[in-house]
């Protein structure tokens, strides 16, 4: 799903800087020795939030503050209004043509390419990265060159929901940033960033801003992640690092509310969405430095400016293509009034309607669909009143630089690649309609549809998935039917179907429907797999492991796949093939605390007890310890002639899980077996009013 890569042309790209050790003849008040560099990323920040940016609904006094000691941009802008794409170009200095993480579709950052993190590793920085959210995981690789990548989320945060909705709130994220700073940054020079993904849908702020901000809860999660930002700064202060620190605070996006009728961010490029705030705060000493900066700057440009202030020289096989802002900062003229790009491939490659993109210069902004749009910013910064049929000559300039800009960046590896399963489940409980869809791979938008003119369709979407993943089958549905009358050739639209036909226990319907979204999208591996968990539940289980095995023929890094294969083999009861898949999956992540639980559940089941026990011990330890893992503990003591540490188990099993029955039926004979019949009785007749079914069935052994 790629095109052919290719190296960067150094010397074709427009405003490509090659950080060197010379600073482009500035000149600093006094010598500045190797501060530590401190990224704080806040997702999903509206610049109208920030009362530094003339808010007045929600005050940020930690970010107002960084503005009075720093430099603050009035007009920045991100590279792509998704957090994976924006944070790559973040971290690398690259536009996401470069580094080829252009949408959820992507395969990640390519292993070795150079990022901000790994060139101030090398410069001899301690470097660590606190993210908050599932999205952030390292599978996009955006860990390398961290000594310390922090995406570790306990597995029983996993149990019940989607991976995208655990995340991490942002008093745990700092305090787990304020630990690393006390017993992991000993010696500066020290890289830290700390993502904050609290202002993300959904919109949940802890008390007291869930109740200051009833009716603007996105509010009351902005004022609550500025106020956990102050514990940081002001620990910073604590550790006299504030004043030797460059500090960064940036959003990666921002969101919109129903503006251009968009919900959220991603779909559209408009400024609600790509305009963000950026605030820069140099050491002191460094010289004084401008308060506002009026000039273009885009989230492309801090790594450079990073390296441009330390003196650091950047990589020369992929130099980075933003361009260091230290003059803007110092107050310095400027050399041009520079220029942004945005892009989203978001519309094209998961419902194949047409990409975007943006060329901002001065005042003007184009933006390329098939139905073309130019604004001036200055007198319409709501970008309400599009130009391009009355400046047509200023259009047509607009759209040459935007097409001369992009023939200078030549790809550096596949755009795209097969979707991960995890990964789409992720996204989707984001909010984002996560799936690809096979669309034409020839540039340009021609024969494409226009997303204004499928937007009002994309939030029926939205709304079909949020009801599901509500309990809302109905609603779901019915929307969703809509949807395909609308667009029979929709494939998300018969595919969302058949997992509501999945939720609801519908599983030849799920088949029905699943069968017809696969000749719309034979690629899409997700559809095979919920296409197997329907088989094995209508028991045609070989079928279903056939299909897996199909899958992982295709594309045998398939984690989520091979995980499924091995349950099914369970589910078999062919513990042997269960437990090698399990060992394959192990070898290549021996960490993988799921994968370690469920392959000592399977030779618990196939009577290995000892390797049972071990296997469950060492997915405790790596943190897979929940009710399920608790229970299969005690059958394998037991059946060791461990009885007490056996009924320990179930007992823990049960705090964890008070209604699981198996587990309590489990303990009641455990009891029975040391003798403590009364205790058995009473754990016996709490089953009974819990689970009649098994009440009935072992009601003998309790006279």
């Amino acid at each position: 799903m790629g095109t052919p890569s290719g190296r960067v042309r150094v010397s074709m790209i427009l405003c490509t800087v090659l950080v060197l050790i010379e600073t482009g003849g500035l000149t600093f008040s006094q010598p500045v020795s190797r501060p530590n560099v401190i990224l704080i990323t806040i997702d999903t920040l509206r610049v109208d939030y920030v009362s530094c940016y003339g808010n007045a609904k929600v005050e940020t006094p930690t970010l107002d503050a960084l503005a009075r000691d720093g430099t603050l941009f009035e007009r920045a802008y991100c590279q792509a209004p998704m957090t994976p794409p924006s944070h790559a170009s973040i971290l690398t200095g690259v536009y996401p043509p470069t580094h080829g993480v252009r949408d959820f579709t992507a395969t990640g950052l390519r292993l070795g390419f150079p990022t901000l993190a790994g060139l101030l590793k090398k410069n001899g920085f301690t470097t660590a990265a606190f993210v908050s959210a599932y999205v952030l995981d390292s599978v996009w690789g955006l860990n390398q060159g961290f000594d310390l990548y922090y995406d570790h989320f306990e597995p029983r945060e996993f149990q019940g929901v989607n991976p995208g909705n655990v995340q991490r709130k942002a008093a745990e994220t700092i305090n787990l940033a304020l630990d690393w700073l006390r017993k992991g940054a000993r010696r500066a020079p020290y890289f830290l960033w700390v993502h904050l993904f609290d202002p993300h849908h959904d919109y949940n702020p802890p008390e007291p801003y869930r109740a200051q901000f009833r009716r603007d809860p996105y509010g009351g999660e902005v004022a609550y992640a500025d106020h956990e930002l102050g514990r940081l700064v002001a620990a910073l202060k604590q550790r006299g690092d504030y004043d030797q620190s460059i500090i960064v605070a940036v959003s990666d996006h921002g969101e919109a509310f129903g503006e251009h009728e968009e919900a959220e961010h991603g779909f559209f490029i408009y400024d609600i969405t790509t305009r963000i705030p950026l605030i820069v705060k140099l050491p002191r000493g460094a010289g004084t430095v401008a308060r506002a900066v009026k000039q273009i700057a885009d989230t492309v440009d801090i790594a450079p400016t990073i390296l441009q202030f330390l003196r650091i020289e950047g990589d020369r096989q992929i130099p980075m293509q933003g361009r260091g802002l230290l003059s803007l900062i110092l107050g310095k003229p400027a050399s041009s009034q520079g220029f942004s790009y945005s892009e989203t491939l978001y519309p094209r490659n998961t419902f194949g309607w047409s990409d975007l993109a943006s060329y901002i210069e001065g005042k003007y902004k184009y933006i390329e669909a098939p139905h073309p749009e130019l604004y001036d910013l200055a007198a319409d910064p709501g970008e309400k009143n599009n130009l391009y049929a009355s400046q047509r000559a200023v259009a047509g300039l607009m759209k040459q630089k935007l097409d001369q800009f992009r023939q200078r960046l030549q790809p550096d590896q596949p755009v795209a690649g097969p979707a991960d399963p995890q990964r789409m489940e992720a996204l989707r409980s984001l909010g984002y309609v996560a799936v690809s869809v096979p669309v034409q791979r020839k540039p340009g938008q021609e024969g494409l549809i226009d997303p204004k003119d499928r937007v009002r369709l994309f939030n029926k979407i939205l709304l079909a998935m949020q009801a599901s993943d509500a309990g809302a089958l109905g609603k779901s549905n019915a929307l969703l039917e809509e949807v395909v009358q609308e667009d029979p050739d929709l494939f998300i639209g018969h595919y969302s179907m058949g997992v509501n036909s999945l939720k609801s226990g519908d599983n030849q319907k799920a088949l029905d429907q699943f069968a017809r979204a696969r000749r719309l999208n034979p690629a899409f591996d997700l559809t095979e797999m919920n296409t197997a968990t329907a088989l094995a539940r209508l028991g045609r289980v070989d079928e279903a492991i056939s299909t897996v095995q199909a899958v992982l023929k295709l594309k045998p890094g398939r984690l989520e796949a091979r995980k499924q294969l091995a349950m099914l083999f369970s589910r078999k009861k062919d513990y042997a093939a269960a437990i090698e898949t399990y060992r394959q999956i192990l070898a290549g992540r021996p960490r993988d605390a799921i994968a370690t639980k469920f392959m000592g559940i399977a030779e618990v089941e196939s009577e290995k007890y000892d390797a049972g026990l071990r296997t469950l011990q060492q997915a405790i330890s790596l943190g897979a310890d929940d009710a399920l893992t608790q229970n299969f503990l005690g059958i394998a003591l037991g059946n060791l002639g461990r009885t007490q540490e056996a009924v320990q188990a179930y007992q823990r099993a049960l705090a964890i899980k008070t209604d699981y029955q198996q587990a309590r039926l489990n303990l009641t004979f455990a009891l029975l077996k040391l003798g403590r019949t009364e205790e058995a009785k009473k754990e016996f007749a709490i089953l009974c009013q819990a689970n009649a079914r098994l009440c009935d069935q072992y009601r003998r052994y309790f006279p």
